[in-house]
């Protein structure tokens, strides 16, 4: 396993780990990943928003941006 750096293309079937201080570690699978032009123009950036969709070990699907 190694560290990726957020906005890193991954491909679908990716597991991540997600760390936090003050809860476990949670898994994540990459669904998809595609970078957001209309969220970087809204927030008035140069770049896209790069957006996961993922799916946790219950099965549910979540977006981290």
């Amino acid at each position: 396993m190694r560290p990726v750096a957020f906005g890193e293309a991954l491909s679908s079937g990716t597991r991540l780990t997600l760390f936090s201080d003050d809860k476990p570690d949670r898994f994540r699978t990459v669904i998809n990943f595609w970078v957001d032009e209309t969220s970087g123009v809204a927030l008035a950036l140069k770049t896209g928003v790069p957006t996961y969709q993922v799916e946790d070990e219950e099965g549910r699907t979540h977006l981290l941006t």
